[in-house]
């Protein structure tokens, strides 16, 4: 996945997840970001991916299969987000 499609799984998380403290949660995936706003994180179970300013991004956690399963569950839920704006775009028509 691109920088781009994590973003956009972020945005998903932030407006449609439920705010609990700090954060929103959406399912497995809890959102937040700094203060300033260019600052965003998307965490998974035990992996946090940090998005910063210039398109760069960066993975915290501690096994490989970790961050395995939150690519796999990223890029599930990115289908899946897509998926939705297609049937939404095709109904408008």
């Amino acid at each position: 996945m691109t920088y781009v499609n994590y973003l956009e799984l972020f945005n998903h998380v932030i407006t449609h997840g439920t705010k609990q403290d700090s954060k929103s949660v959406f399912e497995e995936f809890s959102a937040w970001n700094e203060i300033d706003g260019y600052t965003c994180y998307l965490k998974f179970k035990d992996v946090t991916i940090t998005l910063m300013f210039h398109s760069r991004f960066s993975f915290e956690y501690e096994q490989e299969s970790e961050l395995l399963a939150f690519q796999k569950a990223a890029k599930r839920a990115f289908d899946l987000i897509q998926e939705q704006r297609s049937a939404h775009t095709e109904l408008r028509k």
